[in-house]
């Protein structure tokens, strides 16, 4: 029986994509004078700041430093220390603590930074949904790489195999199952993500509660 949940933050927690992209566009945009596609912009949801840079760069003839358009990025609101409309996508919390009440072990990992991550998580009200924390500056390679859930296992004491992990992305879900993971396809968020190679795909909170409290 799986008994551990790790759960993506960012389109799974939280609804972010949509202002991700809208934002990425805009830095781009108004900073390096080049007009980003919506796909592109999609495309790159779920990676780290390196990855998108690397592929924006490819893509569009530019030669963007991370480090430079992370300078220009911080000039705008931050959806996790200052977006007013960050709120957990609806059933959330409940689903963390039922969970917890079933006895499972709950976990976030994500490829998002820990200083950003814990404003969010203090924000929502939400940092003792977590057993555990797993963040991009924890792990040498980011997602699609196994590390954050390699990670993920060793925080949750139990083997792979008691473990399944919840995303949205590309990304997220070949991370999960290079770590030997089985995953649950998550598709609550406003963007719609290519979820293929996860067991099941769910829509709602209470949907995946009920599938995972039937595993």
């Amino acid at each position: 029986m799986h008994k551990c949940v790790m759960f993506d933050f960012d389109g799974v927690i939280v609804d972010s994509e949509s202002y991700a992209k809208d934002l990425l566009i805009k830095v781009i945009r108004e900073n390096y004078g080049t007009e980003v596609s919506e796909a592109d912009a999609i495309h790159v949801i779920g990676f780290n700041t390196v990855r998108t840079i690397d592929y924006i760069n490819g893509k569009y003839g530019l030669s963007i430093s991370p480090d430079d358009y992370i300078s220009k990025y911080s000039l705008y609101d931050n959806f996790y220390m200052d977006y007013d409309g960050i709120k957990p996508i609806d059933g959330a919390a409940v689903c963390l603590r039922q969970l917890a009440c079933n006895g499972f072990r709950v976990g976030l990992v994500s490829s998002t930074g820990s200083k950003l991550i814990l404003s969010a998580l203090d924000r929502l009200d939400m940092v003792r949904c977590f057993d555990f924390i797993v963040t991009g500056d924890m792990i040498q390679h980011s997602k699609p790489a196994p590390d954050p859930y390699l990670k993920g296992i060793a925080l949750s004491g139990l083997s792979a195999d008691c473990c399944i992990a919840v995303e949205d992305s590309p990304a997220g879900v070949a991370s999960a199952r290079a770590a030997g993971l089985k995953v649950v396809g998550f598709k609550a968020a406003s963007i719609k993500l290519d979820t293929t190679g996860a067991v099941a795909e769910v829509d709602t909170y209470p949907a995946l509660l009920n599938y995972l409290c039937t595993l």
